[in-house]
C-alpha cells in the first residue's frame, strides 16, 4: 500500500516538474522559516535560566519624550537606583550596568583590548555567575576590582594565578 503511494507519487512529480519544484521550494522555504522561529522563541525564554533568583530580577527602563518622539533605553541614573531601593517597598536591591565599554587591560608587556561591563557592588549577589575563584560576595567591594572571563584570564596571566597577581592594571580606553 505505502509502495503504491510512493510510486503514484514520484510519477507525479516527474510529470509536473515546474509545480512540483515550486511546491517543494514553498515547503522547504516554510518550513526553514518556522525552525528559525522557533529557535528564536526558544532563545528568548530561555535567556539568563541560570540565575537562582531569576523570577526576582527585572529591567528598569526609561522612557523620555525627547523632540515629539518617545526615546526609551534600558538605564538609569545612581540617584533613581538608590531611590527605588529606599522608596519602593518590593524592591530588594537596585544594580546597575554600564555596558559597551573598552578597556585596556595590561600585566606586565601584555596589553588587551576587551569590551566590558561596570557595574554596582551587588551585582554578583543578584545575579548568580558561575565564577571558577573569588567570593562573589566580596569580588566587587574595591573600586578597582575586576573579574575577568577564564579566557581573558588565560590570555593575560597565562598559568599563574590571577587572583592573587597584584600588578594587574586596569585602563579606562
Amino acid at each position: 500500500m505505502i509502495r503504491n503511494f510512493f510510486k503514484v507519487a514520484c510519477r507525479n512529480i516527474l510529470r509536473n516538474k515546474g509545480f512540483s519544484a515550486i511546491n517543494i521550494t514553498g515547503l522547504a522555504i516554510g518550513m526553514a522559516a518556522a525552525i528559525l522561529i522557533l529557535l528564536w522563541i526558544q532563545d528568548e525564554l530561555g535567556y539568563d535560566e541560570f540565575h537562582a533568583n531569576k523570577d526576582r530580577i527585572y529591567e528598569v527602563w526609561n522612557r523620555v519624550p525627547i523632540d515629539g518622539s518617545l526615546s526609551c533605553w534600558n538605564r538609569v541614573s545612581a540617584l533613581t537606583a538608590r531611590a527605588m531601593e529606599k522608596d519602593l517597598p518590593g524592591v530588594e536591591r537596585a544594580v546597575r550596568v554600564n555596558s559597551n565599554n573598552k578597556f585596556l587591560l595590561s600585566v606586565g608587556d601584555k596589553k588587551l583590548m576587551k569590551s566590558g561591563n561596570i557595574v554596582d557592588t551587588g551585582f554578583l549577589q543578584m545575579f548568580s555567575f558561575p565564577m571558577l575563584k573569588g567570593n562573589p560576595s566580596t569580588a566587587l567591594n574595591d573600586r578597582l576590582s575586576v573579574v575577568l572571563t577564564e579566557k581573558t584570564a588565560e590570555i593575560l596571566f597565562g598559568k599563574e594565578d590571577p587572583i592573587f597577581f597584584r600588578l594587574f592594571s586596569l585602563l579606562r580606553y
